[in-house]
């Protein structure tokens, strides 16, 4: 079917302006989007010299339940002992406030740190704004990017008739074009969920305060038990929790479900209860919900896995977006689509630059945001881990300094490969550092995999490097493929 050609233009004028509106951020958004799908594992490797264990000994929920209230905090309003994973195999317990891990029996141990990890998801989240605002933000942003599929498919008719066609040694133009069109057409179904679900994260506050208003007269704790179900009504004399009795309750009646974590909620009052949360083998909501009384005693679920189609749906989208469900494999394919999303928003702005052909401090500066952005993310890593420098306040001063630093050099690709060799050693220089100081064979063979991923990383940064230089020395090799920014 042949395209009428204005809306062909208007279509590619639109696309390129909503692109060049969004563009920074959405690199960073995408960008540190990649990282969190493998964020668990940054977990542990910022931490790794808490235990491990796959299964907590009989008693341990009680015990660390015990000890953190004779210790930490005696009366909590509701307490959360949160299980070990495949992902993630520690314990903790918190009340919402304060936190502890804990060993195999309930023994309380060290303190979650609030550092990389902790950063990298909020930059991902809110930009690290305050959390309402920066989440509408990033949630506009992903509004944004389904325009942008929109208008790119409209305003190019050729896309999937071209989807293995490369031009490739030719002008810097047409390659960034090649891989920008490729890689949107091959990740396409992958661009099309993350977009909405990120889009629906943060509008969906200006959803709920609007069908409260029109439907439950202002009442969002009534909404939200319409959509994920009331909490039960108990009225009992205060009693001791019985955590045991419910674990083996919740294995008796749903022996395939993995539980996540139990919370006792409204301690030692009349109306008090319990909560298992627990993963569904077949299912993509986060978990289902199972309530016990004090005593133990099964009271029922909350039907997330079963119950009307819409609160299925609501209660998937986490997993789904950042892909939190089928195991290590769903994870490291997210990593590479993300991977793959980063590229396309650096080339769909590298296009617009290398047409606009000016070569001035606007496309260095942007080459210094590009490369000093994943820079300030290995820096930042590294004072988390090795000193107790603020993760955040390294990052931005880098990200500021290569921007600055960059926008005041005179040659782009000298300016790519130094920032680009800079990444890579300090990459190797982190992953070695940690591997010395975090010995694989005491705490634990993730760390090889982790630390090997990020020496391949500075091994690709290396070569990216290296082809750069090429392009400052001889700037007829500016044919290079696949040069990035």
């Amino acid at each position: 079917m042949r395209m009428n050609p204005g809306l062909v233009k208007r279509s590619l004028d639109a696309h390129s302006a909503i692109g060049l509106v969004v563009g920074g951020l959405m690199y960073l958004i995408c960008l540190t989007g990649t990282l969190a799908a493998i964020a668990e594992t940054f977990e542990r490797w910022e931490q790794p010299s808490i235990p491990e264990f796959s299964h907590a000994q009989t008693g341990a929920v009680e015990n660390a339940m015990n000890r953190f209230r004779k210790e930490i905090n005696e009366n909590p309003e509701s307490i959360w002992v949160v299980f070990p994973t495949a992902e993630i195999p520690r314990m903790h317990v918190s009340d919402g406030q304060q936190e502890r891990f804990t060993d195999a029996v309930g023994n309380l141990l060290a303190e979650p740190v609030e550092g990389w990890t902790h950063m990298l998801r909020e930059l991902h989240i809110s930009l690290h704004l305050p959390h309402n605002i920066g989440l509408v933000i990033v949630s506009a942003i992903g509004a944004m990017l389904v325009a942008l599929i929109v208008s790119g498919l409209l305003a190019h008719p050729r896309l999937f008739k071209d989807a293995f066609k490369f031009r490739l040694g030719g002008s810097r133009r047409l390659e960034q074009a090649d891989i920008h069109n490729r890689l949107s057409v091959w990740g396409l179904p992958f661009h099309i969920m993350i977009a909405t679900t990120g889009a629906f994260y943060g509008l969906v506050g200006i959803l709920v305060f609007s069908a409260a208003t029109a439907w439950y007269e202002s009442d969002t704790n009534a909404l939200f038990d319409a959509v994920y179900g009331a909490d039960p009504v108990l009225e009992a004399p205060a009693q001791k929790l019985d955590t045991a009795r419910a674990m083996s309750e919740l294995k008796a009646r749903h022996p395939d479900v993995s539980p996540i974590y139990l919370v006792a909620h409204q301690l030692d009052t009349p109306a008090q209860f319990m909560e298992i949360a627990a993963t569904v083998p077949g299912r993509l909501a986060y978990s289902e919900i199972y309530r016990f009384n004090a005593d133990g005693s099964y009271l029922g679920s909350q039907q997330l896995t079963s119950g009307p189609g819409a609160r299925q749906f609501l209660y998937s989208l986490y997993r789904v977006h950042f892909g939190y469900f089928g195991g290590q494999a769903t994870r490291i394919l997210w990593f590479i689509l993300g991977l793959a999303l980063t590229v396309v928003s650096v080339s769909g702005i590298n296009i617009w630059l290398t047409k606009r052909a000016r070569n001035d401090w606007l496309d260095r500066t942007w080459c210094g945001l590009v490369w000093g952005t994943p820079l300030a993310l290995v820096l930042s890593a590294a004072g988390a881990v090795f000193t107790a420098l603020s993760p955040l306040a390294i990052f931005l001063s880098v990200v500021v300094t290569s921007a600055l630093v960059a926008g005041r050099q005179r040659n782009l690709p000298a300016c790519r490969a130094l920032l680009q060799a800079t990444c890579g050693a300090c990459l190797a220089l982190l992953a070695i550092a940690h591997l010395l100081n975090y010995p694989p064979t005491q705490f634990g063979h993730y760390l090889f995999w982790l630390n090997g991923g990020l020496l391949l990383a500075a091994a690709i940064l290396a070569v990216l490097a290296h082809r750069s230089h090429r392009v400052f020395r001889d700037p007829a090799a500016d044919a290079i493929p696949v040069t990035i920014a």
